[in-house]
């Protein structure tokens, strides 16, 4: 019996131990390359000033509070809160609670969102380029204060708003005097 359980807990041990593919590992899926894109422009200059500057403006008429600013690594966080109710939560919330319990109802109604943004600016000299990305995640709370929800937001339209806004931003920028 002794011989039995070794062997069995041997056998478990390393089971846990095969080895992958280092290659298979590093890569990135489809999409989390179809995110990058996303997330990333390219702008047709060198003057990454220019381009940071307008980033935090650009946050900044969007509502985020900036909270950090790194010019030596290109780094700009902000963040703001916002409402999360949604209309179908609250028709729902309302049957919910009518026909099972308030307390159940009020769990699954989400009340805010906490909302932060990342940039990362990344200067290309040689090629005359600057690479912009953003990063945007939320996290959701609901009427009682729980955590519902901490995701990153992949909403494209939300992303090309900003992007649309800074390029104006950027285009100002280069014509201040």
């Amino acid at each position: 019996m002794r011989i039995l359980a070794f062997i069995l807990i041997f056998g478990v041990l390393f089971a846990g131990c095969s080895t992958t593919n280092s290659q298979k590992m590093l890569s990135l899926s489809g999409s989390s390359l179809e995110e990058r894109q996303l997330q990333t422009r390219v702008y047709e200059t060198n003057d990454d000033k220019r381009i940071f500057d307008a980033s935090v403006a650009t946050l900044q008429d969007l509502e985020y509070t900036i909270e950090e600013v790194d010019k030596n690594f290109g780094v700009i966080t902000g963040s703001k809160s916002a409402s999360a109710v949604e209309a179908a939560q609250v028709i729902g919330g309302i049957f919910m609670a009518l026909f099972i319990s308030a307390d159940a109802a009020s769990n699954m109604m989400d009340d805010t969102q906490h909302i932060r943004a990342m940039i990362v600016i990344i200067p290309k000299p040689a090629h005359k380029k600057t690479y912009v990305r953003l990063t945007i995640q939320r996290v959701v709370y609901n009427v009682k204060g729980i955590v519902t929800k901490a995701e990153t937001i992949k909403d494209e339209e939300i992303y090309q708003k900003f992007f649309e806004a800074l390029s104006k931003a950027v285009f100002l920028e280069g014509h201040k005097e």
